[in-house]
Formats: C-alpha cells, structure tokens, sequence
C-alpha cells in the first residue's frame, strides 16, 4: 500500500504542481491582487469646475453610457437595461447619484478602481461591462466622468439580479473569466491632448469600446485574440470587421461623415449601429471622427471567418429572387443595383450583402430600415419592410440571389434561415 501510495503521489504531485505554477501566472497576468483591493474609506469629493463636468458629458455620450445604463422607458442612467449574453441575462447597473443603489456613496477613487479594474464594491463585473476598454482612460478622464455622473439625479431603484446559466452562475465564475481571457493595458494617452491617430485611438480602444460589438467572439464570449475588430455578431446582427481592407472601398473622408450621422453614396447607418450614432457618434466633432476615421484604415486587414466553398445558388431559388427583386427592390436599386445618388444606395460593396453572415440581409428585407435624422442627414430616405408581404421561403430567396451577385458566393439561406435569424431583437 505504501509503494502504491508513493507511485500515486509521484504522478499527481507534479500535476497538482503545474496546475498552481499555471493559476499563479494566470492570476499574475490579469492584475494580481490590484484589481480585488477596492478602495475605501476616502471621503466624497466631487470636481465642481465647469469644464471637467462638460468634458465627462462628452466621455459619457460618446461612450454611450446612458445607452446602456437606461431601461427601455426607465430613468435615465438608472440601469436595468438587458444584455441577452449565451451564458445568461446581464442587466446594467444604476449610475444615478442614489446612494443605495447607484453610485451617489462612492469616492472618486472608487469609481477609478471600478472603471480601471472592473471590480466595485458590488463584486468581479461581468464582461458585458466593457471595462478593458474604459481601463484605457486617463485618470483625468476618468475623474471628468465622474464629475458629470455625481450630477445625475438619484434615483432609488435596484436593477433586476442578473439570470446567469451554466457554468456563469457558478461562484467566482467571472473571476475565473478574468484569469483565462482579461490582460490588462495601460492607459492611452487623453483624447485631447492626441496626435490624431492617438486620438482616433483612444476612441476606438477607450471610450468607445468599438470592439464590444465589432470583435470576433472566442470561447465564453472572449474577444479572440488578433481579431478585436475582426467582425462578429452581436445582439441578432452582424458588426462588421474594421480595417484598411473592408474599409477601402470608401472615398476619403466618407467614414467620417457616416459616423456623424450623414449618408454617404445613399449608406446611411442601420440596425444597432442606427442607434449607436442616434446615442452619441453624432456628436463627434468633425476632428475626433476624422481621427477615429484615421486609426481604423490604419489597422492591418484580417481575414474574415467565411466558408472557403464557393456555392452554386439553385436554379429555382435564383429565378425566383430575380422575380421578387424586380418587383421590389428595382424601383429604388435601380435594375442593376447601382441605387441612386443621394437616395438610394448601391448594392455592390454593400456590406449586408458581402459580410460573410447573412443575417443583416435578413433583417433588411423583413423590417426595412430607418436611419436615425441628425443634422448632417435630417430627412433620411428608409426603406420598407416585407415581412408582411414575403414569406420565409421568398426572403431566402431574394437574400441569396443578392448575395450570389453582389457578394462572394456565399452560402445560400434558406426558410429555416429566416426563421432562425429574423427574430425582432429582445429588449
């Protein structure tokens, strides 16, 4: 028994040794202990100069942080706002200046270490809460947010408990995310004191947490690595990849616009990004989208996740969108896709139609789209929806043919497609 004792010991010891070593430099690469010792006991003070509250106004909206801290119909910044992840419902937290159930109680250090670290008095947050991005603000930048923030009127509701699944409701679940997939940066230099491709990205990198919907998610909704602009779905639609390569096509100057809210070649924004500019990129001045513009064609080109396969669309499924796009889509899209200048926008180089997910294509057919007015584009053109009009079978028909000519040969969809992805999106 002893010698068997010895035998099982010598094999699970250096296991049992590797595993710590292993957790050790995890543990080691996510921060240390910095991230868990939370502030406290500093008193409350709240920057009162006129100039920092209006420079946390701007780094709140063009974070979208009323966005995402507001319910649908609910107070503004008082939380309870869903965010419907594969491992559970999260709900966002209450910013108001209550001091029960928002931040109305804490220093400004506090809000830093939240901020920086993603762990608040509340606990580890979940990485709904884009906190590898918001680590990348300045302390000034930080404080000016939490200045603008103070002045929020308290509000004294609780957002709903979080409704996590398997394995996320597990205890020390997020922090075992952290260990596998958070690796901390440092701060990028502030906004307002940027070259321009600094500035462009801070944005992107920092307060805009571009990659939040625009990355290609990995393994418990990680951003895989290399690919944080690489294209992914997010919120039943597909955020297209960001780079030199997708965005070549475009004239110079013309991302610019598109983010301050104008059509540009008849494009205008759709769909979450539709929301994204109504929120807040409209009011990027002119220098900060042309950074922001500057930054993104600069970033190298990333192959897109797309099926290798080159698909032959069926005879039958083609004749058929050729028919429903004549009857429907050729008034405005003109016969041979070129749109109209000014209006209408061209199918070739759309990005519904050549992004490696259909599912965009889907949602246009079935509930057409609106761009939000702004002032750079205050009587925006829409296009009608069919889902009254198509069926299942009709809109797979008419995705893939527009696919098939304008696209890259992808895959064709079928009705199960269109039942699948051409749900309403869950509020």
């Amino acid at each position: 028994m002893t010698r068997r004792r010895l035998l099982l010991v010598a094999c699970i010891l250096p296991l049992a040794l590797f595993a710590t070593a292993w957790l050790l430099l995890m543990f080691a690469r996510q921060g240390g202990m910095t991230p868990y010792r939370v502030p406290q006991g500093e008193a409350r003070v709240v920057p009162t100069d006129a100039t920092v509250i209006e420079r946390g106004r701007a780094l709140a909206r063009l974070g979208n942080c009323a966005g995402c801290h507001t319910a649908f119909g609910g107070a503004p910044y008082a939380g309870g706002r869903a965010f419907v992840t594969p491992y559970g419902t999260i709900y966002s937290s209450n910013l108001t200046a209550d001091p029960q159930h928002g931040i109305g109680a804490w220093s400004a250090a506090e809000f830093r270490h939240a901020m920086r670290h993603g762990v608040s008095r509340n606990g580890v947050q979940s990485p709904v809460f884009p906190y590898a991005n918001f680590s990348r603000l300045s302390d000034a930048e930080l404080d000016a947010l939490f200045a603008y923030l103070a002045g929020v009127p308290a509000v004294p509701t609780a957002p709903p408990p979080d409704a996590l699944e398997f394995p996320a409701n597990l205890p020390g679940a997020m922090t075992a995310w952290r260990l596998l997939y958070y690796r901390p940066a440092p701060p990028l230099p502030a906004v307002a004191e940027a070259t321009p491709l600094q500035r462009g990205a801070a944005i992107v990198e920092g307060i805009g947490h571009c990659a939040v919907c625009h990355g290609t998610r990995g393994t418990f909704a990680s951003l895989a690595p290399g690919r944080q602009l690489g294209g992914g779905r997010v919120r039943g639609w597909y955020a297209p990849a960001l780079n030199a390569q997708t965005l070549a096509h475009y004239a110079p100057g013309a991302v610019a616009k598109y983010l301050r809210g104008a059509a540009v070649d008849g494009r205008a924004a759709y769909g979450k990004m539709a929301d994204v500019i109504a929120q807040n990129l409209q009011h990027l001045d002119a220098a900060d989208a042309d950074a922001v513009e500057t930054y993104l064609r600069a970033l190298p080109a990333v192959p897109p996740v797309r099926e290798t396969a080159r698909w032959q669309l069926p005879t039958g499924q083609r004749a058929l969108g050729d028919r429903l796009y004549r009857e429907h889509c050729a008034d405005c899209h003109g016969d041979d896709g070129r749109g109209e200048s000014g209006k209408y926008p061209a199918l070739a180089n759309s990005s519904a139609l050549t992004n490696p997910d259909p599912i965009n294509a889907i949602k246009l057919v079935l509930f057409g789209a609106a761009a939000p007015a702004t002032p750079q584009n205050p009587a925006p053109y829409t296009m009608p929806p069919f889902a009254q009009t198509l069926s299942p079978a009709e809109v797979a028909a008419l995705v893939s043919t527009l696919r098939a000519r304008w696209g890259d040969a992808p895959r064709p969809v079928d009705a199960a497609d269109v039942g699948a992805w051409g749900g309403i999106d869950e509020r």
